[in-house]
């Protein structure tokens, strides 16, 4: 069984290029093609992780060198440089503190607490956002899958909150991604 159906591909695609075609108005076309290209990537990882608590390489990996030119262009235009290693350095942290959380959880509980899907998603939110955002942003990720564990819970009548709860984390991360990036072209997040 496919993680993501035509249908989802498609329309995801259609609401990519309306939001392209919308931020044309209110952005540069680089910025408003990368937002979109964003888009696109974090709600198709949303879907697949919430259906089937996976995401796929094939959207993870690619948003970590997109996220790597977006960062160099758009939110640090003139110095690429500098947005460049800025990026890096929030992918290696991102990715890494992750993975370390990943391998402490494994452990200290025998069970896999984090999928590597997770720490490749942590990757790429650092090469979108720079390591100066990437700290609020898992903070603003965890407190949005806390609160939806949470009213999952009380919704469904069945408040056990138990350690083997299987929650799709990153369909909390990549809305997160997705959510500071649009702060960031507003000038609303530190970028340092």
């Amino acid at each position: 069984m496919p993680v993501l159906t035509r249908g989802d591909v498609l329309l995801v695609g259609l609401l990519s290029v309306a939001l392209f075609a919308g931020l044309l108005a209110l952005l540069p076309p680089a910025a408003a093609a990368f937002t979109a290209c964003l888009f696109l990537g974090m709600a198709l990882i949303t879907l697949a992780d919430l259906r089937h608590f996976i995401i796929p390489d094939m959207l993870s990996l690619p948003a970590i060198p997109l996220g790597l030119a977006a960062h160099a262009l758009i939110l640090k235009e003139g110095d690429w440089l500098m947005g460049i290693s800025d990026g890096l350095m929030g992918a290696v942290l991102g990715g890494g503190a992750f993975f370390l959380l990943r391998s402490l959880y494994f452990r200290l509980r025998g069970v896999e607490g984090l999928g590597l899907g997770d720490v490749k998603l942590a990757a790429a939110a650092g090469a979108w956002l720079g390591p100066s955002a990437l700290a609020p942003a898992c903070l603003v990720a965890a407190l949005a899958a806390l609160a939806g564990v949470l009213r999952h819970a009380g919704f469904s009548g069945r408040p056990q909150l138990h350690a083997r709860l299987h929650i799709p984390f990153g369909s909390f991360i990549a809305p997160t991604i997705f959510l500071f990036w649009l702060l960031a072209l507003a000038g609303l997040t530190p970028f340092g």
